[in-house]
């Protein structure tokens, strides 16, 4: 009885570190991430009263100096027309951060910065964009697209924000943009990837704790 009872606790104990070396398999290849987008001078939907002198985004993992890695373009929503600037440096005391010179005075309107850039970090490269106003509301229809943008960078729309903090009384001209739990939002083309491991890792283990219980049972006979 001993015997056995001692067999039951090394099974147990083998199909456990299974368990937790695949959970940890799972949880490393699932945080790995691009250097994504954290904030923004001017920030993500602020409305200006002045043309800006500069584009400084940060975002969440370190940039990686290679050449033409890395870029930052500013257009002018109402004409289409592309606003010089320029090239884009990354921060020496920060290396989360690249910056841009705005080389024009900026007409009222809407703008579109748009990026990209190289993770130092993992070696993958990212590119997104995000909206800001010069001199003039965003309208209803802009305001929608922008909600758009926020959520595909996976952070709260600024208003949004403002509307879930119970500590902020009245909304901010430019407040702060948060970064959404990623959790259950999950890429198109990583989901598959992501289940696929699931898959895979539970198999191994249900099919070594199959092995090893019937290995036990063939020894004990």
């Amino acid at each position: 009885m001993a015997v056995t009872t001692n067999k039951r606790r090394s099974f147990l104990l083998l199909l456990a570190l299974l368990v937790s070396a695949a959970a940890g398999l799972l949880f490393t290849s699932g945080a790995s991430a691009h250097a994504a987008y954290e904030s923004s001078s001017p920030a993500f939907g602020e409305v200006l009263s002045d043309s800006p002198t500069e584009i400084s985004i940060s975002f969440t993992q370190e940039i990686f100096r290679r050449q033409g890695a890395n870029a930052i373009t500013l257009t002018h929503a109402d004409s289409g027309l592309d606003v010089s600037l320029g090239d884009p440096l990354i921060d020496n005391d920060d290396r989360h951060v690249m910056t841009a010179s705005v080389e024009d005075v900026l007409e009222p309107g809407r703008y579109i910065v748009a990026w990209t850039n190289l993770s130092a970090e993992d070696g993958d490269a990212d590119s997104g964009s995000y909206p800001f106003y010069v001199a003039r509301e965003p309208t209803a229809a802009e305001v929608g697209e922008d909600r758009r943008t926020a959520a595909e960078l996976l952070i709260l729309y600024p208003e949004d924000e403002v509307a879930e903090s119970d500590e902020q009384a009245t909304p901010q001209r430019t407040p702060t943009v948060v970064r959404s739990e990623p959790s259950d939002a999950v890429s198109p083309g990583v989901g598959p990837i992501i289940w696929l491991a699931v898959g895979g890792l539970a198999a191994l283990v249900l099919v070594g704790a199959l092995g090893f219980h019937v290995g036990n049972r063939r020894r004990s006979l």
